[in-house]
């Protein structure tokens, strides 16, 4: 967001010139001409995590012991190889920078990369197939099912900058965005070799020896993971094909149901360039007021483990408590907040009634200096 200044001032003149004034506006949804633009708010904002991820699973004791573990063993039996070539000290020396920098920043370029591909567009897919593939018909119902709930957009000089839901669903919301798919063993699983396209390249022959290599790779991959699989299972006493089934079956509920008097926050999102100046506040102020308008006593948000700043936010600056933290994964977590509308409504109602007596007092005494 620009820096919003007064007027500036030319040492040569004596003359101040004003700058534009911002104008912010928050108004509903419209399908018809904001959808991109919430959706751009969205993946960009949690594509930009993407560093804090990554710095999440840099920090795990896990994650440094096998990356340590790695480079301690390429560092030993590389250059010990390559030592019996008969290479020169110097080489070797070049060997070891070599594998030192294919380990650290190869591998971090590979957990950026792994994170970006697999974490944060999962959750982004998640997303955009959900609650805001259509966000009006989500949030407000359609007309046979009305819903108290309502999507709302910030706009800074007419640009759409900042956006939020707010979510009051009586049915449990499945996850549409899951693939529901049975396991499929690696002597199941189709080969590069076979597929049309390789048969059909302009160098076949090159094609055919990286699709073997390919082959080779994967399959063995998919193969072991078989057999420790099979273990797995024939040491609990459980079938694979009732696992299979089960997995191929099973639906994943993304949000759970609400009581009637109470409904979640979802897709706080701000313009990256537009972050760090408050602007949540109005949104987060109008999710409240409509939900005390509709006879929503308790909002809650849930806050993954990159939105902690979030989290600081709806704690230091809006009331909110936290109420419960959930393991989702080995690096996922799920922390729900908590606001009570009516006391943050009393609150409001104070505190504005405050400002309004500084207001009055300030004009009295600016009156009063006129007869002075």
């Amino acid at each position: 967001m620009p820096n919003i200044k007064a007027g500036t001032t030319d040492s040569k003149k004596t003359t101040t010139k004003p700058t534009p004034k911002a104008n912010i506006g928050l108004r509903p949804y419209f399908a018809d001409t904001d959808k991109k633009y919430v959706h751009y708010l969205f993946y960009s904002t949690y594509f930009n995590l993407v560093p804090r991820a990554v710095r999440i699973r840099i920090q795990s004791p896990a994650v440094l012991a096998i990356w340590i573990a790695i480079y301690a063993y390429l560092i030993t039996v590389i250059p010990s190889m390559v030592g019996k070539l008969g290479w020169s000290k110097n080489l070797l020396i070049g060997v070891q920078i070599l594998v030192t920098l294919i380990v650290f920043g190869g591998g971090l370029i590979g957990l950026l990369w792994y994170t970006d591909k697999f974490d944060i567009t999962n959750r982004v897919v998640e997303g955009i197939e959900n609650d805001l593939k259509e966000p009006d018909v989500y949030y407000r119902g359609t007309a046979e099912d009305v819903r108290k709930g309502n999507f709302w957009v910030l706009t800074l000089n007419d640009e759409i900058v900042g956006c939020i839901g707010m979510d009051h669903t009586p049915q449990p919301v499945i996850d549409k965005s899951v693939k529901h798919t049975s396991y499929v063993r690696a002597s199941e699983r189709p080969r590069a070799v076979d597929s049309p396209e390789i048969h059909q390249a302009q160098w076949k022959k090159t094609a055919m020896i990286l699709a073997r290599a390919d082959d080779v790779i994967r399959l063995t991959l998919v193969g072991v993971f078989d057999i420790a699989r099979d273990l797995y299972f024939k040491l609990k006493g459980i079938s694979p094909t009732d696992i299979d089934g089960k997995n191929s079956a099973k639906e994943k509920i993304l949000f759970a149901a609400h009581k009637p008097n109470e409904a979640s926050v979802r897709r706080l999102a701000i313009k990256l360039e537009c972050q760090n100046h408050g602007l949540s506040t109005a949104l987060l102020k109008r999710v409240a007021f409509w939900a005390h308008a509709h006879q929503i006593e308790y909002l809650y948000a849930d806050v993954d483990e990159l939105q902690a700043k979030l989290g600081d936010i709806l704690v230091k600056r809006h009331g909110y408590v936290l109420v419960s933290k959930e393991k989702k994964g080995f690096f996922k977590t799920k922390s729900t907040y908590k606001l009570d509308v009516k006391l943050w409504m009393s609150k409001e109602m104070e505190t504005r009634a405050q400002e309004k007596i500084i207001e009055d007092q300030m004009k009295e005494d600016a009156e009063l200096k006129e007869y002075e």
